[in-house]
């Protein structure tokens, strides 16, 4: 018996691991959502809020820096802001209302509008994803110990390279919805507050009377002599 009839056993045994691996990783293609039952992943709906609010101030950057420091107090934070009145925040999902609460109370002609999105199969289903891959890693780096030829080990490492970048893909979407979900966007656009300027009717005190009808008489009199003026002035012929 020749070397290649030696070893042939051992790699058909390697090749079928690896191909039993690639049919059970669910990685690709995609998993099946029913491998689990989403009850036990999340008891309550994963929902993503979004909230624009308008409002009017007098003054824009003293309300500016009132909102955020509203926001900080509440545990959130501004990611951006300008001094021409728009604000984007950040508040965790659990002080949300009363921050809007808060903020409706301590402003002017105030309005908000918002949106909220159920992200949770999406949620789930990138938490399968997620497992099925790390599971398809774990089995791929055992499959690579039993590799005998440099074909094998360069063939099982090409499938772990493109697992490890599904991983990092899966990973990454966990973090980005689990921030959207614990954290909802909050921008506020803060417009300058118009308000008519009124006259003050002069009211004189007690001493003063004496002087204001004595400038009216002064103001009478000027005027009497400006007329006799122009009445003496020849007039051409």
């Amino acid at each position: 018996m020749n070397r290649m009839e030696r070893e042939s056993p051992v790699s058909q045994n390697m090749a079928d691991d690896y191909e039993e691996a690639r049919k059970s990783s669910g990685v690709s293609p995609a998993p099946k959502l029913d491998s689990k039952p989403q009850e036990s992943k999340s008891p309550k709906r994963m929902m993503v809020y979004t909230v624009v609010v308008n409002l009017q101030s007098k003054e824009i950057e003293p309300k500016v820096t009132e909102i955020i420091k509203l926001a900080e107090s509440f545990g959130g934070y501004a990611l951006q802001y300008s001094s021409q009145g728009t604000i984007q925040l950040k508040i965790p999902q659990e002080n949300l209302k009363i921050f809007l609460q808060t903020l409706k109370k301590e402003s002017h002609n105030y309005s908000e509008d918002v949106s909220a999105k159920d992200v949770t199969e999406d949620y789930l289903d990138t938490e399968i994803r997620l497992e099925n891959a790390q599971k398809m890693r774990t089995r791929l780096l055992e499959i690579l110990k039993t590799a005998k030829t440099l074909e094998e080990t360069l063939k099982v490492e090409a499938e772990l390279n493109k697992v490890s970048e599904s991983i990092e893909r899966w990973e990454g979407k966990l973090k980005y919805l689990s921030s959207a979900i614990q954290l909802s966007s909050v921008t506020v656009h803060v417009r300058q507050k118009w308000e008519p300027i009124v006259q003050k009717e002069y009211k004189p005190g007690p001493l003063g009377y004496p002087i204001y009808y004595l400038y009216l008489g002064l103001g009478k009199v000027k005027d009497g002599i400006i007329w006799l003026f122009v009445q003496e002035i020849p007039k051409e012929t």
